[in-house]
């Protein structure tokens, strides 16, 4: 979400050979205290969020679902616009202001999304990805219980986002309760998407703390690059997924020396479980090209 819980979409990225080449070592430096913020983030998932996620799937009709979705994701144009156009991107600020218009008013508050179906593809951007477009690097990993994985950039970016949020400037008797029923439903929302995402990691995964920073890491450069490396299949880590999650695709596993293998989808499946932990990355573009952004 790029709501304030949204780092409750917990998912993990495949990454091609070519990218993982790429990366350099993690800039986790506070791993330590890092881990013991993980620790407690999935004991109170286990216990509070999980729960309610799945009892949420359970009551509410998967079209109602969707329509709390598309209206979650209409209420962050105003941000996406503001970074839009602080990135310079005019053509896309354009269709970002389309698509709140069109949403907004046809798509009855954004609850519908008539904007797609004419062409105005949905997108998203944060001030998190504007300052690594302006160059500003990462800097250290950070993990934060109820928010999820992070570093020192984008955790300023989700600071200065708030700015640009209307509801953080509604005033009147309710608007505390407006902005808190937004957090909270969003959170949920976002957590009901990834169920067996989450399932999937903490019983394959060897490490699903390395596995989420990792995953984290490839998910930004992808955001950052405007989609140029195509992250399949995930729901992302700052923002309310696209749809419901899906599994058909086999992921790649972790070989026991920490390089990625790549499975087929028409091969046929390992004797050993495979780490979930590690989906497809198809690069469109030289992964060199990124940079420093990250």
């Amino acid at each position: 979400m790029k709501a304030a819980v949204s780092g409750l979409t917990l998912a993990i990225a495949l990454a091609a050979p070519a990218l993982a080449a790429a990366q350099e070592g993690p800039n986790d430096p506070w791993e330590g205290f890092n881990r013991d913020m993980y620790a407690v983030h999935d004991s109170v998932d286990q216990a509070v969020f999980e729960p309610v996620a799945r009892g949420y799937r359970a009551v509410t009709p998967g079209p109602v679902r969707q329509g709390v979705l598309n209206f979650l994701r209409n209420l962050r144009g105003p941000v996406i616009f503001a970074n839009d156009v602080l990135q310079g991107e005019v053509g896309r600020a354009g269709a970002t202001a389309g698509r709140f218009a069109v949403n907004t008013t046809v798509g009855i508050l954004g609850v519908f999304d008539p904007a797609t179906g004419i062409g105005l593809e949905r997108h998203d951007e944060d001030f998190g990805q504007t300052l690594a477009v302006w160059g500003v690097d990462s800097g250290p990993y950070i993990f934060i219980p109820l928010l999820g994985p992070s570093n020192v950039r984008d955790t300023t970016g989700r600071i200065v986002d708030t700015v640009f949020d209307p509801l953080t400037w509604l005033r009147g008797e309710n608007a505390g309760e407006y902005r808190a029923a937004r957090t909270v439903t969003a959170g949920i929302a976002a957590r009901e998407q990834v169920i067996e995402v989450v399932e999937d990691i903490r019983n394959d995964s060897m490490d699903p703390y390395v596995s989420i920073r990792t995953s984290y890491g490839l998910l930004r450069e992808s955001a950052i690059a405007n989609g140029e490396l195509d992250v399949q299949g995930l729901p992302e880590f700052e923002e309310l997924p696209e749809s419901e999650t899906q599994s058909d695709d086999m992921p790649a596993a972790d070989t026991p020396s920490g390089e990625i293998e790549q499975h087929s989808p028409d091969a046929e499946p390992a004797s050993a479980a495979p780490d979930l932990a590690t989906p497809h990355v198809e690069p469109k573009s030289d992964p060199s090209m990124l940079g420093d952004k990250t």
